[in-house]
């Protein structure tokens, strides 16, 4: 590696830490409330398709049902006889959502959406690998820009991040490691 090319990198992460260091840190967004629930051995989580309000999670120990309209959980299957689909990313849900294949992301591939119709988006930041700061930015803002970045917030630290997005209605966001499920929805 060339030494101007060394430099360069070094400049460029000094101006992304100057930038990141002004994103307030913050546990919930405005216009959100989140629940915290520990998942020992996450794997993997899915957004039902045909029942937007469900979110499928899947552990060493079974899977789990979370209704994201009260942040609660509401059911748990601890059978480990059920199968995944890994290279279409695909379980079945449990309960009311039984029959239902279910688009799965987290410790083998796959992504939820980062961002919803309203313009809040998720990204996130990794200057000290392999911890990963998750940031939400609302309504169309960034946190790369100036005028934008005090609207902005940190919301949640990990060195274990298997999945996070946006349900496919939007109103709903999560955040998943490999202990915690983060689940936020949004209140106004």
């Amino acid at each position: 590696m060339s030494l101007f090319k060394k430099n360069s990198e070094n400049e460029n992460r000094k101006r992304l830490k100057k930038i990141f260091e002004n994103v307030k840190v913050q546990n919930c967004p405005d216009g959100w409330e989140f629940k915290h629930f520990a998942v020992g051995g996450l794997t993997e989580i899915g957004f039902s398709y045909l029942n937007p309000d469900m979110l499928l999670v899947i552990s060493s120990s079974g899977r789990g049902l979370f209704d994201c309209s009260n942040l609660t959980k509401i059911e748990k299957d601890y059978n480990n006889d059920f199968e995944i689909d890994y290279s279409e990313l695909i379980c079945y849900g449990i309960g009311e959502l039984k029959d239902e294949r279910i688009r799965v992301s987290g410790l083998h591939g796959g992504g939820l959406p980062l961002g919803n119709s309203n313009g809040d988006s998720l990204d996130v930041m990794a200057l000290d690998w392999p911890d990963v700061d998750i940031i939400f930015q609302p309504e169309f803002s960034s946190f790369y820009s100036e005028k934008d970045v005090n609207k902005c917030c940190r919301i949640y630290k990990t060195g274990t991040l298997k999945a996070y997005g946006f349900s496919k209605i939007g109103n709903y966001f999560v955040i998943a490691t490999s202990s915690d499920l983060l689940l936020f929805k949004k209140t106004k």
